[in-house]
């Protein structure tokens, strides 16, 4: 089990992406957009915690480094199947994709203007035809807080030394010391109640100048 922790630019409902289940469906969170890094290497079992940077403290008014989500990975799709023209994830706000099957290619679906730069082609899929970002991150055992970011308590030292000097990186592969503390921090987070992101996404700023740096 490996815990990876980043720091979120931007918190517009689609990565992470949870919206309110329908009726009688079980609540999942998918990471389908930005953060390729971690979509490519993290498995079942894994552990992801996202936390608010600088700039989305500045712009939204959130508590610095406070908790936005922590996620326990429960799998992973392909992007071929996510982004299928009869997907039964096509309603997700990140689901802003589609498969052409005559040619493998995928294309921004346009009802959106998230990621509608053809810049975010790469971060979110990969290069043209090897898809190898194309991998989205499924989780049925999560929390998200936004928009009331959780405080890590003072007690958890060994995680506040690690997010104060992050960048736009994320980081994995702690000592046993700190993979302890992880533990007890998502034990304190499973006790919070979760809530849902938005069912229709927003931006901060203008979605046509946005430039993906999630």
């Amino acid at each position: 089990m490996k815990t990876y922790l980043y720091k979120l630019s931007y918190n517009d409902g689609t990565a992470p992406c949870a919206p309110k289940p329908r009726a009688g469906s079980h609540p999942f969170l998918t990471l389908a957009l930005c953060k390729p890094a971690i979509r490519r290497t993290a498995v079942a079992g894994d552990r992801i915690l996202g936390v608010t940077s600088q700039s989305l403290a500045q712009s939204r008014k959130y508590p610095l480094h406070a908790v936005i989500y922590a996620a326990i990975v429960s799998g992973a799709l392909d992007a071929h199947v996510y982004y299928a023209p009869r997907s039964p994830y096509r309603s997700r706000p990140d689901c802003i994709y589609q498969l052409n099957r005559d040619d493998g290619s995928f294309t921004h679906r346009g009802h959106t203007e998230v990621h509608a730069d053809p810049i975010s082609y790469g971060r979110d899929l990969g290069r043209a035809g090897s898809c190898n970002n194309g991998r989205i991150l499924v989780s049925d055992n999560f929390r998200y807080f936004s928009p009331s970011p959780v405080l890590i308590p003072d007690r958890f030292h060994e995680v506040h030394a690690l997010i104060e000097p992050l960048g736009q990186g994320h980081r994995v592969n702690h000592p046993a010391s700190r993979e302890r503390e992880f533990d007890a921090l998502f034990r304190y987070l499973w006790k919070q109640p979760t809530r849902y992101t938005p069912s229709v996404v927003t931006t901060e700023t203008n979605p046509k100048s946005r430039k993906p740096t999630c």
